[in-house]
């Protein structure tokens, strides 16, 4: 089962809709013409709508007309639609501060004439689907107690089926303990919807209001907090390290957060992918003028797709802060509202990367924890990596939550000290987990008189330095699975990846591979995003056809300050850059079908050509070394004018026009920036 999950659409009375104070606002009806258009392509069993479909609160004078605009709009889905009741659509929650008029009997009969029940169910292949009104939560009207009845015994009686709740205020942003605000189900209200979500375990929750995409769990259900597809709350942009750009209505209308959710229902697991929209309206500074059509649903996730490849990233930067939005004058101005910056978890999921390395402390810490089994649940598994043999209390608690971690790496100076070397084999026993070693080095023997002075530690083997005969390493390669490789910005990522693999598996051991994004000099900024776009489509391709070995890159977002700046694979403001879309097409295409061999590579002076087999066809990918001009490279053997192709514009993640290849001198020839990869068809050509 497919369905769909679209927020806050805010319709205007008309196109040219001047309701709100922002300019960004006029666009809203261009844009949820836009959001229909990006459903249809994902051709759902269902649509769910989880509130403000309109803009004009249920006192306006124009809130028929809106209603009317948004009939029309929708009109053109191809799936059935379901309507959950937003603030807009039928009135505030009850609560003094608020900023406009509460639900009453006369809004919900207004709402119920325009768009029917305001708290029902329906089925589909065996799922029950639940819709609830939570502005009448804590009304005190005659309503409340007939829906918590309604859904207290509509629940009780599917005690054996998936259960999906669609509302739209969701129960809290951050944490269930915050204070009410305009955001939040208040109490006691909270209390009974939370406890109504562990009794009967849902399978997941879907929520409006907010604008932004906040995931959180309740028991073992997650609850997913809807971005808009018409603005974006500009309040929650307090939680990004980044200035907004003047495009951006100061965070209102940064456009790549825009978003649908398309939820893919399994036997095994449920599966959602939040897909970018991109309207036509607005850019997003870091992404280029053409990436403008919305996402595709890929890449495919288990168990859709029976495979990954094990590429992963490093989480450097802290994301289980919660931060205090400031009081604002606009919808909260009494306190300070708790929330996290949830935009990591979007751009992992939407590149595909299910393999994380985190700190120890990331799990030694609740909070932190919490976050972990979140990303567990979607799939994920960590590498928690540590200086130092652990203690028999962190034994136990990497024992104790072995289920989300996909191995240990511990980090030693060699040789090793007296008794580590026990340790380390009671470690490995008690937790049952693979065990990955890396070799602690500073920079201290560079540290010589009429030098630069150089306060450097990092750790990993390089392919040479792995050597079986020193007595150093005795101890670590009998006790290893896995060993740390460093492929530092100086080595070649192809060649070095590959030769980390061919070094360990001599050593019949795997490789956990770590890609620097970081130049090696601290001070000298890696902005090149070229540059290091190279370097992780090699570094991907490497691991998709890298079998057990682990590939993993060092950043996931820019770092703008501190030491080592360079460009990730997502901007500061958490939107895609060029590197981050082309790693989610070529995610994307790869997880279609697994390589079957090696990747072959064509290497030259004006760029690379890497080429993969497959069970039923060859991808063939373009690598041009620079981004400044138009670019010529050599053609595969199998790329012929009679050949079945199929082209892809990795960074526009849509498909592309070979009109441009060169077949009488054998090359392809491309535009500036841009990236090209070619699927033959093994199939009989045409």
């Amino acid at each position: 089962m497919r369905f769909v999950v679209i927020a806050d659409t805010h319709t205007n009375p008309a196109d040219d809709g001047e309701l709100s104070p922002f300019a960004s606002h006029r666009q809203t009806n261009d844009r949820l013409r836009h959001a229909i258009e990006t459903v249809n392509a994902l051709q759902p069993d269902f649509v769910v709508h989880v509130g403000d479909m309109v803009h004009p609160v249920p006192d306006a004078e124009r809130y028929p007309d809106a209603v009317a605009a948004f009939r029309q709009a929708v009109a053109a889905l191809q799936a059935p639609l379901h309507l959950v009741p937003g603030n807009h659509d039928s009135g505030d929650k009850h609560a003094a501060y608020v900023p406009a008029g509460v639900v009453n009997a006369r809004h919900l009969a207004l709402y119920q004439s325009h768009f029917g029940r305001y708290f029902y169910s329906f089925e589909h292949d065996d799922c029950l689907q639940v819709v609830l009104h939570t502005s009448l939560i804590n009304s005190g009207l005659p309503e409340e107690a007939e829906q918590r009845q309604w859904v207290e015994d509509t629940l009780a009686a599917s005690q054996h089926r998936r259960r999906f709740l669609f509302v739209h205020y969701p129960p809290f942003v951050a944490e269930p303990e915050e204070p009410g605000h305009y955001d939040n189900v208040d109490e006691p209200g909270r209390s009974w919807l939370l406890d109504l979500i562990r009794r009967h375990r849902l399978d997941a929750v879907f929520t409006g209001h907010v604008h932004n995409f906040f995931c959180q769990q309740v028991g073992d259900t997650p609850v997913y907090l809807m971005p808009s597809t018409g603005f974006v709350r500009a309040d929650y942009a307090e939680v990004l390290p980044a200035p907004q750009p003047a495009a951006h209505e100061n965070g209102r209308n940064d456009t790549a957060k825009l978003a649908i959710l398309c939820v893919d229902v399994h036997a095994e697991r449920v599966v959602p992918q939040l897909l970018r929209l991109y309207p036509a309206s607005g850019l997003n500074e870091t992404t280029p003028t053409h990436r403008q059509a919305p996402q595709r649903d890929w890449p495919r996730l288990p168990p859709a797709a029976g495979w990954m490849p094990l590429l992963g990233l490093d989480l450097r930067h802290d994301w289980t802060h919660v931060h205090h939005i400031p009081f604002s004058s606009m919808l909260d101005e009494f306190l300070r509202k708790p929330a996290r910056n949830d935009y990591p978890i979007m751009a992992l999921w939407e590149l595909g990367v299910r393999h994380l390395r985190v700190p120890l402390q990331d799990l030694q810490s609740a909070a932190s924890r919490q976050r972990l089994q979140l990303l567990a649940h979607h799939g994920c598994r960590f590498r928690v990596f540590v200086f130092g043999v652990p203690d028999a209390g962190t034994r136990a608690l990497l024992q104790r939550h072995r289920p989300m971690l996909s191995g240990v790496e511990v980090i030693l100076p060699l040789p090793l000290g007296a008794g580590q070397g026990e340790a380390l084999a009671a470690l490995k026993r008690d937790i049952n987990l693979p065990l990955t070693l890396s070799r602690f080095w500073n920079a201290a023997a560079d540290n010589h008189q009429g030098k630069q002075v150089k306060l450097l530690v990092d750790h990993g083997f390089t392919p040479d330095s792995l050597d079986p005969a020193d007595p150093d390493l005795t101890d670590l390669i009998a006790l290893a699975d896995s060993v740390v490789f460093r492929v530092s910005q100086s080595m070649d990522v192809a060649a070095t990846v590959s030769a980390c693999i061919d070094s360990a598996e001599r050593l019949q051991k795997t490789a956990q591979v770590h890609v620097r994004l970081a130049d090696d000099n601290p001070a000298t900024p890696r902005r090149d995003e070229w540059h290091n776009l190279r370097r992780v489509m090699q570094a991907a391709m490497v691991a998709a056809t890298g079998g057990s070995h682990a590939v993993f890159l060092d950043t996931l977002n820019d770092v703008d300050r501190g030491y080592f700046p360079r460009v990730g694979l997502v901007d500061n403001l958490y939107n895609p850059r060029r590197s981050g879309n082309a790693l989610r097409t070529l995610n994307g295409l790869l997880s279609a079908s697994p390589p079957q061999v090696n990747p072959t590579w064509r290497r030259g002076e004006a760029g690379d050509v890497v080429s993969i087999a497959r069970a039923h066809d060859a991808l063939h990918v373009f690598l041009p070394a620079d981004a400044s001009g138009a670019w010529q490279l050599p053609l595969p053997d199998d790329i012929t004018p009679h050949a079945r192709l199929e082209a892809w514009d990795l960074i526009a993640g849509q498909p592309a026009a070979l009109a441009d290849c060169g077949w009488p001198d054998r090359t392809l020839t491309g535009p500036a920036g841009r990236l090209l990869a070619v699927l033959v068809k093994n199939a009989a050509p045409t």
